[in-house]
């Protein structure tokens, strides 16, 4: 099973805040992405849309929308 830690970029591209670890799923839903671990939490992450999806490094890059 893959798990994505997920990361918010900041306003310099090179900057990014972990935002959440261990996430199995990721849905858009009015304007904001909503995370959910193994645990069923959920955790929403507002005015961002995901920008990037890796595999490899188990990441997930999510970015503000205008």
């Amino acid at each position: 099973m893959c798990e994505f830690t997920v990361y918010l970029l900041g306003d310099n591209q090179k900057d990014r805040q972990m935002m959440a670890k261990d996430i199995l799923v990721a849905r858009r839903k009015e304007g904001k992405v909503l995370l959910m671990d193994a645990f069923g939490s959920i955790t929403p992450v507002e005015n961002a849309t995901i920008e990037e999806v890796n595999t490899l490094s188990q990441e997930m890059i999510l970015k503000r929308m205008n």
